[in-house]
């Protein structure tokens, strides 16, 4: 967000963050005012058991945002993708970690 504005460039993106912080906003979501009720995707560099990622779905969910897929660049097939359609959420991944293991 950081990058793209320093470029002139504005993203309609959001900060979820993990804990509040006693300082600044307070606030557990960080960015524009956004219409409640959009779609929102969710960008992650790496998912796991997806615990994360699922986290920041229930507060965006909690602030009427429609959550329903999680985009990251290495899926590390443990669990993530199981667990976000179990809450109908869709994974897409660039890589998986079989990408990067050794087939030898």
């Amino acid at each position: 967000i950081v990058a793209a504005a320093n470029k002139g460039l504005m993203l309609d993106a959001l900060i979820i963050r993990k804990e509040i912080k006693d300082y600044g906003t307070k606030s557990g979501i960080e960015g524009p005012e956004l219409e409640k009720n959009i779609s929102i995707t969710i960008l992650e560099d790496v998912v796991t058991t997806a615990g994360s990622s699922l986290k920041a779905i229930q507060k965006l969910r909690e602030n009427n945002f429609n959550v329903s897929e999680v985009l990251c660049i290495v899926d590390r097939e443990e669990g993530g993708k199981e667990n976000l359609k179990n809450n109908d959420i869709k994974l897409k991944s660039l890589f998986t970690i079989k990408d990067f293991l050794n087939n030898e």
